[in-house]
């Protein structure tokens, strides 16, 4: 028999997976929800620690707390990645390789399928303030964002998903990597990119990633010998 907090779970996912819950909106009260289903409330905290373990709904303390819907659902991914990162199965060459394959094509489509307001907030985060150029962890998490607008600006939901749980792995295992240099050319490279984008030129845009991804790489293992 299927419990009362499984079917709450399976109703939640089906709302969000249809859209009838959005990206970031707040749900209602414990006892709303209890209300709704009409169930007590015991049964909906078990369903709401449910689907946040599942990286579905983000629950916060406090005056501005309350119930979320996740702004993505890469969570599941990004602990099953950890654990290969923990448990020492993951090399640098693998990552390298899952980003050529990846970043590559979110890049491709990208220049196919970005909307205007896609663009211009790719192109704010080639402007960083005045204030953060000389600060590499900073920029690194920008160039982070830049990433992920980039997987979706693709539209494909799975690619997102797959690229926000990659996205997170390297910043576990790169963790130590803050490089000023690397990160300035990073924004040099990343209009190119967009320019690509802008332009409707997935090929360009495709080939301009590859590189970058590969000088990366380069970079990286340059250091390590140094």
């Amino acid at each position: 028999m299927i419990r009362l907090s499984e079917k709450i779970v399976a109703d939640v996912k089906q709302r969000i997976f249809t859209g009838t819950y959005k990206k970031g909106q707040r749900l209602p009260a414990e006892l709303e929800l209890a209300k709704e289903h009409e169930v007590s409330r015991s049964v909906i905290r078990e369903s709401l620690r449910n689907l946040e373990s599942l990286g579905l709904v983000t629950i916060k303390k406090g005056p501005k707390g309350g119930i979320f819907i996740s702004e993505s659902y890469h969570k599941p991914i990004s602990d099953s990645l950890q654990g290969l990162v923990d448990a020492g199965q993951v090399t640098e060459e693998n990552i390298f390789d899952i980003r050529l394959l990846l970043e590559t094509y979110a890049t491709a489509q990208a220049a196919l399928n970005a909307d205007d307001k896609e663009i211009a907030r790719l192109r704010s985060l080639l402007d960083p303030p005045r204030e953060k150029l000389n600060n590499a962890q900073w920029l690194q998490a920008n160039r982070s964002r830049f990433h992920l607008g980039l997987a979706r600006a693709a539209k494909n939901p799975v690619l997102e998903v797959l690229m926000n749980g990659l996205i997170r792995l390297l910043r576990k295992y790169f963790k130590d990597f803050h490089d000023l240099e690397f990160e300035r050319r990073s924004l040099v490279t990343h209009g190119k990119i967009l320019t690509a984008v802008e332009n409707r030129d997935p090929e360009t845009a495709r080939t301009l990633m590859e590189a970058y991804i590969l000088d990366m790489r380069d970079f990286i293992q340059a250091g390590q010998t140094d």
